[in-house]
């Protein structure tokens, strides 16, 4: 659908290829990828001959590698939830090795590099580039976000101010097993919007300025209150924002009362595409912020802690004592490297257009009638590249069709569902499996009308008498 999306997004295997022909041959790398190149070209020009010669001989796995490219293969799926490429583990390490010669990495960091300066680290020369680009003073690689914003809780603690605030939803009170209890004797204020506009059906707000607010009201939370945590976008609401001025007037009630404002920008890029505002203006209200890079980057794993030079000095002093530092962190620098490069600075769809795309496919599934009287979508219009949906059929009832749908058409439109929970909205509200959908490269390249297509053909397995 977009070859030159597609030709960006499959690069991966297409320089580790290059590689292996190398070792086979003996021919310059360089001669081989420029012959392949010629190759591809004559593929996405429609040349059916080229395309039938060059799958005549490649191996079985090749062949499949090269299918999603429009060389068709029976075993080829297309995947609707996936957001980027899947990829094999030995194809992904010889991306590395690429990524690292084209980042003119020589050396290993050790230890975090927190000696050196970024022109003799890689490591440092990261920070120093996101630390740019987010308008921070300074920048500190971690292994994990869950580390990174620990270190962040504990750094604004003080002996008297033990309590933090943060939605209902946050990452650190539902999948961090209470580490702001067991490890920081921290205590959290829990901004609860759970029950709030109960008429909304699904919809449950994102934080505002009125919770914050009602939380200062307190003298006890006001006095003992270290740390507000806004997460941008609310990841379990389905990507929910929360309004612009909004995000401005809580950081000013934060300085009034000599809190620290926080963000969790796990999906930073994505927040950052549904205001439409750049990567300075949308972190500059924070004294601190934590990005990912294994989300919409597509790295292996990897965070990034940025605030003024004191607090990252101090940072980095907690990674050191919690274990963060190791001996090297070569692998996930390369890839956060790569991946910044190639979903941030030289994208092939913005996060912008993945927003757009979702938003234009959503509209589409839910003024479907046969589709909509199965699913629906919270948000309805997605305010980033993300949604989440519910479905009325059981778990069970949606893997049998899912299978159904991709046995039969080769549309696999979701791979990851989970039952709703007893205790959740949904459930009163008739709703019985969820799913996320977040909308990049890999989905993005796929036509709008294969989405209809396939959920079409899902919807029509329970909308027949003998389902």
């Amino acid at each position: 659908h977009h070859p030159q999306c597609m030709a960006h997004q499959y690069r991966l295997p297409v320089h580790a290829c290059s590689r292996q022909l190398s070792l086979m041959t003996g021919l310059p790398r360089r001669l081989i990828m420029l012959v392949k190149m010629i190759l591809f070209a004559m593929v996405f020009s429609g040349s059916a001959v080229t395309a039938f010669v060059v799958s005549a001989s490649l191996s079985s796995s090749n062949a499949r590698m090269l299918s999603p490219l429009g060389m068709c293969h029976a075993d080829h799926i297309v995947d609707l939830q996936a957001q980027h490429p899947a990829l094999s583990p030995s194809l992904i390490l010889s991306s590395l090795a690429d990524s690292c010669e084209e980042m003119g990495m020589k050396t290993l960091d050790v230890y975090g590099d927190f000696n050196l300066t970024s022109e003799e680290s890689s490591l440092r020369k990261l920070e120093a580039n996101l630390s740019d680009t987010f308008g921070k003073e300074d920048a500190v690689f971690m292994p994990s976000g869950v580390m990174a914003q620990n270190i962040a809780l504990l750094i604004h603690a003080t002996e008297k101010k033990k309590l933090f605030a943060c939605h209902h939803s946050s990452h650190l009170l539902l999948h961090e097993q209470d580490a702001y209890r067991e490890l920081l004797k921290m205590e959290p204020i829990i901004i609860d919007t759970t029950n709030e506009n109960a008429a909304g059906g699904l919809h449950i707000p994102a934080m505002r300025s009125h919770h914050v607010k009602s939380i200062f009201l307190s003298r006890t939370n006001a006095e003992q209150l270290s740390t507000l945590i806004l997460e941008l976008p609310h990841r379990e609401l389905g990507g929910k924002l929360t309004p612009w001025p909004e995000v401005l007037q809580i950081g000013n009630m934060c300085r009034t009362h000599g809190v620290k404002y926080h963000c969790d920008g796990a999906r930073i890029f994505e927040a950052a595409a549904g205001y439409g505002l750049n990567l300075k203006e949308i972190v500059e209200p924070f004294d601190s912020v934590y990005i990912s890079f294994y989300k919409g980057l597509g790295g292996l794993s990897g965070a990034m802690l940025m605030g003024d030079a004191k607090f990252c000095q101090e940072a980095r002093v907690w990674l050191r004592r919690l274990g963060g530092n190791l001996y090297t962190l070569m692998p996930y620098i390369i890839s956060a490297h790569a991946g910044y490069h190639k979903h941030v600075i030289d994208p092939c769809m913005t996060f912008t257009e993945k927003k757009e795309k979702l938003q234009r496919i959503i509209q589409r599934l839910s003024s479907d009638p046969l589709i909509s009287a199965y699913v629906t979508f919270d948000p309805k219009i997605p305010e980033t590249n993300m949604v989440h949906g519910y479905m009325t059929t059981s778990i069970e009832e949606c893997k049998t069709a899912i299978q159904e749908v991709e046995k039969v058409t080769g549309i696999r439109i979701l791979s990851r569902i989970r039952p709703v929970e007893a205790n959740e909205r949904a459930k009163q509200l008739g709703y019985q499996t969820k799913f996320e959908w977040t909308m990049g490269s890999a989905n993005g390249a796929i036509d709008d009308n294969q989405f209809l297509n396939g959920w079409r053909a899902f919807s029509h397995c329970f909308s027949q008498p003998d389902k």
